[in-house]
């Protein structure tokens, strides 16, 4: 019996050993024949930075909702930036190293963007296009001022110019006909103008005829490069490379911005904003808004006529306002995931260019929009794309934004310090020439 009982003791290890190792088996051969559930896909979350157009803002969230729906692996997490703050917020951000996948902006800042290397360029894959040409044969025009080094590094979300919109009701109260009275020429402008103003007491407008858009810092660089071009001259030249504020060309244009505020006393930075005024039926005429502006018109209401920017007397070129596109960029800080989820939410932006067109006024130049019943139904658009096919572009240039502080430094010291044009202008011009050697420098150019 003893003997039996230590056989069974002398067994149970073996046997425990055994049990354990049969389930062992047990357990490998169930895991292995188990379905195995697929790993959850990554997903990818793009920024997106728009700057406001109110139009256009309802189009933006509605293409966020249907490309997230076709990629559910890419969220979008979209901003709307006031106008005002827009270019500053994204400076700075880039300065930080971070900012937003996908962006926007005008052509007057691709060259600071790309000098800073903050732009990638085009990945004609990640749009669903074979190559450059498949991308450029479905665009009219648009692509040059985003080309460096015979790379594209964006797509024209926007080509347009200014052209002049009267208040019908503001110029029939003045007794005057915008069809038959709106001044052709620089020159003539004041005088019309002073008909459409009303003054205080002490002679300050309390509604402005027209005025500059002064509180965009980019209208003075927009306005002066098209009177420069209307002389047949360019802001930059073309030969050196150069600013050219030290030329009569400069001090012609200079000279009838500082006249329009300070002499006619017409209008001025201190007033409000020009293209608010207008859509508040506070002023009578207004040349910043180009197509965009009409389904803006219509929102406030206003009956408006439509009239080409005026020219100097004696122009050498008859264009009116610069021509001037916005881009759709990608961040080159961004990864390569998020650079090809980027590119692929430009395709799907850019294929709504005729909704974006009808709908807020954004003439994006495809095909498509030309054949659009928007674009064939109002006699207005016509009158603005002659304009635009005159129109010759404005500069754009390394380091920008600091060339255009002293511009505008410059501004201020003659329009609200009384300063003479004279000795303002060869002054800011050499200021600005060192600012643009140094942002040619950094750009290795």
């Amino acid at each position: 019996m003893r003997h039996h009982n230590a056989t069974l003791k002398s067994m149970m290890p073996h046997l425990t050993r055994r049990a354990f190792a049969v389930l062992a088996a047990l357990v490998v051969t169930a895991l292995l024949s188990a379905p195995v559930a697929p790993a959850s896909a990554q997903t990818t979350t793009i920024k997106v930075w728009l700057h406001d157009h109110p139009p256009r803002v309802a189009i933006d969230k509605a293409i966020v909702a249907e490309f997230e729906k076709a990629n559910p692996d890419i969220k979008v997490q979209y901003d709307v930036i006031p106008v005002g703050e827009y270019g500053q917020k994204l400076l700075t951000a880039f300065a930080s190293g971070s900012g937003p996948d996908v962006f926007m902006n005008s052509i007057l800042l691709v060259s600071q963007y790309q000098s800073a290397k903050i732009l990638a360029p085009v990945d004609f894959a990640g749009l669903g296009y074979a190559d450059e040409k498949a991308l450029t044969s479905q665009y009219l025009t648009g692509f040059d001022g985003i080309r460096f080094g015979g790379k594209l590094y964006g797509l024209p979300i926007e080509v347009s110019n200014w052209v002049c919109y009267a208040n019908n009701a503001i110029w029939k109260e003045a007794g005057l006909d915008p069809d038959k009275d709106f001044p052709k020429t620089w020159e003539a402008l004041p005088a019309v103008m002073e008909k459409l103003t009303k003054r205080d007491a002490n002679g300050v407008p309390t509604r402005r005829g027209f005025d500059f858009l002064w509180p965009n810092r980019n209208m003075f660089w927009f306005v002066l490069s098209s009177m420069f071009h209307q002389q047949g001259k360019d802001m930059v030249d073309a030969q050196t490379g150069k600013m050219a504020f030290d030329t009569p060309a400069a001090a012609r244009a200079v000279q009838y911005m500082v006249d329009y505020a300070n002499k006619y006393r017409l209008g001025g930075p201190q007033y409000g904003d020009a293209r608010s005024d207008f859509l508040g039926g506070r002023l009578g005429t207004e040349c910043s808004f180009g197509l965009f502006g009409i389904p803006q018109m219509k929102t406030a209401n206003l009956q408006y006529t439509i009239k080409p920017a005026p020219r100097f007397a004696d122009a050498a070129s008859d264009n009116g306002f610069d021509a001037y596109a916005f881009y759709m960029m990608v961040n080159a800080r961004s990864t390569p995931v998020n650079q090809k989820a980027a590119w692929k939410y430009a395709r799907m932006y850019l294929d709504r260019s005729v909704e974006l067109f009808e709908k807020a006024g954004l003439f994006v130049p495809r095909p498509e929009v030309l054949a659009s019943p928007g674009y064939k139904s109002d006699p207005n658009i016509g009158l603005i794309v002659d304009e635009l096919k005159k129109a010759k572009f404005a500069p754009s240039i390394p380091g920008y934004d600091q060339v255009l502080d002293i511009l505008l430094k410059g501004r201020d010291q003659m329009v609200q310090g009384g300063q003479p044009a004279a000795s303002v202008l060869p002054a800011i011009n050499d200021e600005m020439n060192t600012a643009l050697a140094r942002a040619r420098t950094r750009a290795g150019g």
